[in-house]
């Protein structure tokens, strides 16, 4: 199991793969040096829709291949839980925690996730955070815990502006999932589209359930109903 039998949202369909635009090199850079143990904690952040919790669950998924166990869950989702479920967090070798940002002014479960780092630590294991903010914006009430994301290697995400890395993001899922999809449709998206990386996703999804079925050249009307999708994101 990868997720607490808690109020969370599905995981979402992510790979590292996906993430291949020259802008990412940074971050897909200190995943490789997570996954050679040479970092423990790792902190990134952006705005919304820079494919945040996206990353996170393509994280999850690159330590479940190399046979580890793996965990991603939203702090937002986990605020109204007993305190004591972050207990069954301990027990993964990556645990990955998105909204960091929602314990701000909930010191309890601020000395919560701070004990799980300390946890962490001493048993090996490894935790990436995922916030809106960067880790000296967040002004926590607990100071050990401020330190302890502060000394994170933090990485602030690509928003989508740069045009080579909305293809490579695009070019990517459509080949995993074994997906076609016409030249004019990719060419109209990357251009007139969402540019960041989680809002790109979606009305990518959007666009394969709309086409489902669809086997022969696309008439005039499909078209407008697909760029009128597309045009929703302007």
């Amino acid at each position: 199991m990868r997720q607490l039998q808690l109020n969370i949202e599905p995981q979402l369909d992510a790979r590292i793969s996906d993430f291949s635009g020259p802008s990412w090199g940074h971050v897909i850079d200190a995943i490789r040096q997570m996954h050679a143990g040479l970092l423990n904690r790792f902190y990134v952040y952006g705005g919304a829709g820079t494919g945040k919790s996206h990353l996170l669950s393509a994280i999850c998924d690159s330590y479940l291949e190399l046979g580890k166990t793996a965990i991603q869950v939203s702090l937002l989702e986990l605020l109204d839980a007993p305190i004591e479920a972050i207990t069954a967090l301990e027990r993964y070798d990556l645990v990955a925690l998105d909204d960091i940002e929602a314990i701000n002014g909930v010191k309890h479960w601020q000395k919560a996730v701070f004990h799980l780092i300390n946890y962490n630590n001493q048993e090996g294991g490894q935790l990436v955070f995922s916030s809106r903010y960067a880790p000296i914006e967040l002004k926590l009430e607990l100071p050990d815990l401020q330190s302890r994301l502060t000394q994170a290697v933090s990485v602030k995400l690509p928003n989508g502006s740069l045009f080579a890395d909305r293809q490579a993001l695009v070019m990517s899922v459509l080949e995993r999932r074994g997906v076609h999809l016409d030249n004019q449709i990719i060419d109209h998206l990357l251009n007139y589209g969402p540019h960041q990386a989680s809002s790109l996703l979606v009305a990518l999804e959007r666009l394969e359930n709309l086409l489902k079925g669809e086997r022969t050249k696309l008439s005039n009307a499909t078209l407008k109903q697909i760029y009128a999708l597309i045009d929703e994101y302007q």
